[in-house]
């Protein structure tokens, strides 16, 4: 099941905007695009902020997981995955790693890729580029988010019925990834779990995957990627924890442009690629030596992983 949750209001200054809501649009919406239409704060109207983009991802984020409730996707599916519009997605090898894994979808699961740079009241949590969650926690979660639809912060950031010290709320914010975690260990007991392989390697990429082969906690010191997660691999005993890369990853992120998509899919998957256009043949990685290297890893894994089924 794949749908595309947007926010009600689309266009732009140049083009006008268009509100879902109360207007119809020239052509009929594709079936797997999904209108939050009962989001509260428009992302083009800002209080204070010039630019005309509120970042408004959080109420988008928890109203998102009630609809997929409220309307039976959980009901049809055993793990569910929220993923930013510029991440390529493994599905297969998604679905690899829960098996190895022995999980269940009737349990509590929360897992991607693991950050750890917030100290002061938070939680790890797990960064927004796909976020994955068993049935269970989805269910959960959706009935924990229905509680916030009579304590919605208003778009001028005055709060009806919600006090400052409570984490898990409405708010106006783009950290969707924060209070995610914050509500999951509060009232579930959920904490983020790492997706790393056998050797401690991430298969999760949250920046463009020709960048993050470079990437080299040594070289970079302790900067926000890095900092606080566990440099020691608790089997191992090496000084190698989270670097890139996993030869079975579940996801790339930072693809702007969908023209990358459709390189990466002829890199990884086929000659032939889904796309009818071909600008994408003229795009260049910008490591083509490291970066075609890990491609050889991946495709023989991914072919090695098929095998065994």
């Amino acid at each position: 099941i794949l749908k595309f949750m947007i926010d009600p209001i689309i266009g732009d200054d140049e083009t006008g905007y268009l509100d879902l809501r109360t207007q119809r649009p020239d052509h009929e919406l594709p079936d797997d695009l999904v209108v939050i239409s009962d989001i509260q704060r428009p992302w083009n109207v800002c209080s204070g902020r010039p630019e005309g983009n509120c970042r408004n991802i959080w109420e988008k984020i928890w109203r998102s997981w009630i609809w997929v409730d409220s309307h039976g996707d959980s009901d049809l599916a055993e793990w569910f995955v929220k993923i930013d519009a510029d991440s390529f997605l493994f599905p297969e090898n998604m679905k690899r790693y829960v098996v190895d894994k022995g999980w269940s979808s009737n349990e509590h699961h929360y897992f991607g890729h693991i950050l750890m740079h917030h100290t002061h009241n938070a939680e790890p949590m797990i960064a927004g580029a796909a976020v994955f969650f068993s049935r269970a926690t989805l269910k959960a979660a959706a009935n924990i988010f229905r509680e916030f639809e009579n304590t919605v912060e208003s778009h001028n950031g005055e709060m009806k019925r919600q006090s400052d010290h409570v984490k898990c709320k409405d708010l106006l914010t783009d950290q969707e990834e924060f209070i995610t975690s914050v509500c999951l260990k509060q009232h579930l007991g959920v904490e983020a779990y790492p997706v790393l392989d056998e050797t401690g390697q991430e298969l999760v990429i949250v920046g463009e995957i020709e960048d993050v082969l470079l990437w080299n906690r040594t070289e970079q010191g302790e900067w926000w990627y890095w900092k606080n997660k566990p440099k020691k691999h608790p089997k191992t005993g090496k000084d190698d924890m989270h670097h890139c890369c996993g030869d079975l990853p579940i996801a790339f992120h930072g693809y702007k442009d969908s023209q990358w998509f459709f390189k990466l899919e002829n890199e990884l998957y086929s000659e032939e690629v889904s796309d009818e256009g071909d600008s994408w043949k003229k795009y260049q990685w910008r490591n083509p030596t490291v970066t075609e290297k890990y491609f050889d890893r991946v495709r023989h894994a991914m072919k090695e992983a098929a095998n065994i089924g």
